[in-house]
């Protein structure tokens, strides 16, 4: 389920996605998808500013890794 992050001040996406979704490649890209009206202000948000976090696509899941030393 979707969960929304009201912005306070100094707040960037990257951050915010970073803290919610951790290192998950392309979580900026989806989190602008479900809110393309931010997408002028990505770096430096507004504060009070409700931003829709999505649940996001897994690259890569189900794969196994393979280590070369095991």
């Amino acid at each position: 389920m979707p969960a929304v992050h009201v912005t306070s001040e100094n707040d960037a996406l990257d951050l915010i996605c970073a803290r919610h979704y951790g290192r998950q490649a392309g979580a900026v890209e989806q989190v602008l998808e479900a809110n393309p009206d931010i997408a002028g202000v990505a770096h430096r948000l507004p504060v009070g500013l409700a931003i829709v976090l999505p649940d996001i696509a897994t690259n890569g899941q189900g794969q196994q890794t393979v280590r070369l030393w095991d």
